[in-house]
């Protein structure tokens, strides 16, 4: 079984997509569907003493309101210095800080044209990191066709998988008799949000760097280890309510 999933670009991920990629022998970054703003899109959470707070990507304004994450042009404000300020001060006593904050810093502050070219680096950067063997592809390298749901099946066929796994948010859209119809085995990602040591009370759902900066190499194991997948969505659902 060669199994595939597939994402749009977001910024700073969770463990929940670095868990889904595990899962996958194929990857597939979704850049050219439709930008929203005020979305993981272009923000993330990290820890603020007791809190979260977001680091958000400003975006150049743009009359078209179907533009693609790949259309979308970051903006030219100062926000590089207050998100690896931000990190520095949050996380710089962390056992694993000066591990893995050279490389995330020189990314944010390389001059990425549009959000698609950031978000993408930074998740096949982690991507490394946790030694994930996915192969990871741009859609634009598949031929494919349609939309939505016949889109993804259409990518499963262009890279030759035979499976592709669905976070529980498509619910709404995904209609799994569809897949097998089309020699596809569609499954659920069943992920169950880790609890991880973070030197203070644990807050759930924040960015990748908290568990890299907290954890260091143990965090390859923590994303492995988090969930599997399954034919059931209720059992996927289950999951991921903990």
């Amino acid at each position: 079984m060669r199994i595939l999933s597939a994402h749009q670009p977001v910024y700073l991920p969770g463990l929940i997509l670095f868990h889904k990629i595990a899962l996958s022998d194929v990857f597939v970054l979704l850049p050219d569907v439709q930008f929203q703003r005020h979305s993981w899109q272009q923000r993330n959470r990290v820890r603020n003493g007791k809190d979260a707070i977001f680091l958000s990507v400003p975006v150049k304004k743009s009359g078209d309101l179907h533009r693609t994450i790949r259309q979308t042009e970051i903006a030219g404000e100062p926000w590089r210095k207050k998100h690896l300020t931000t990190l520095k001060q949050v996380y710089g006593k962390r056992p694993h800080f000066e591990a893995y904050f050279p490389a995330i810093e020189a990314l944010i502050e390389a001059d990425y044209a549009n959000l698609s070219d950031l978000n993408c680096a930074l998740i096949r950067h982690f991507c490394a990191v946790l030694e994930l063997e996915a192969q990871i592809l741009d859609s634009a390298e598949l031929v494919h066709e349609g939309e939505s749901q016949d889109r993804l099946i259409s990518l499963c066929q262009a890279a030759g998988a035979d499976a592709y796994i669905s976070n529980v948010g498509a619910a709404s859209y995904v209609d799994e008799a569809g897949f097998p119809a089309q020699g596809v085995t569609h499954y659920w990602q069943a992920f169950t949000p880790p609890e991880y040591r973070q030197g203070k009370a644990f807050l759930p759902n924040l960015s990748i760097v908290d568990a890299l900066f907290n954890l260091g190499p143990d965090t390859a194991r923590l994303v492995r280890s988090c969930g599997e997948m399954t034919r059931d969505l209720e059992v996927a659902q289950a999951a991921l309510l903990g």
